[in-house]
């Protein structure tokens, strides 16, 4: 059975407090009986929280199954992070409109992902549109499906589609602009 994961990824959140707000964050769903609060070898590779008993809320619809299944944990993740998604469609200036990666132009990709590397070793991500010539942040292009670049995520692996009005919950606790990438291995 191949593996499905949801993210919410928090673009905005600077490394110096990625911690307490994802910790803050799992506070408040273990209170919510979202997830459980003792962390377990649920997710791949790692501890995680299982399902709590009111898991359902956070869902667009619940799933008997979830909480039988080996891989069902939450995640809290902090440290520079790339939140994927499987494969990019499209990367979109947001300035100009103009489509900068194509998933039909390989080289469209290989053109724009030394802005990626860059970020994921330290610098700005800052890159100037090849269209427009305006400079754009790494979190800034529209991506398609959504990739988020930043210093904390959620994770929930096999877990119904979030609910929006869930996200939106979580965004507004931590106050900042979140993406959510998905996909399946």
């Amino acid at each position: 059975m191949s593996e499905w994961f949801e993210t919410i990824a928090d673009i905005e959140a600077t490394p110096e407090e990625a911690d307490q707000l994802g910790a803050e964050v799992l506070s408040w769903l273990v209170e919510q009986g979202i997830v459980a609060a003792e962390p377990t070898l649920c997710i791949l590779g790692d501890h995680g929280h299982r399902p709590g008993p009111d898991y359902a809320a956070a869902t667009v619809e619940p799933c008997d199954d979830l909480p039988g299944l080996a891989t069902n944990g939450f995640r809290v993740v902090t440290g520079q992070s790339v939140f994927y998604s499987m494969g990019v469609d499209q990367v979109v200036c947001p300035r100009c409109e103009a489509v900068v990666v194509d998933d039909q132009d390989r080289d469209s990709w290989s053109d724009f992902s030394p802005v990626v590397d860059e970020w994921c070793m330290g610098g700005t991500g800052v890159r100037a549109c090849g269209h427009c010539g305006e400079p754009v942040g790494i979190n800034e292009w529209r991506w398609s499906p959504p990739w988020g670049f930043g210093y904390l995520g959620f994770e929930f692996w096999n877990w119904p589609m979030l609910d929006p009005g869930f996200v939106a919950a979580v965004s507004n606790r931590l106050g900042h602009r979140t993406v959510q990438p998905s996909g399946k291995l």
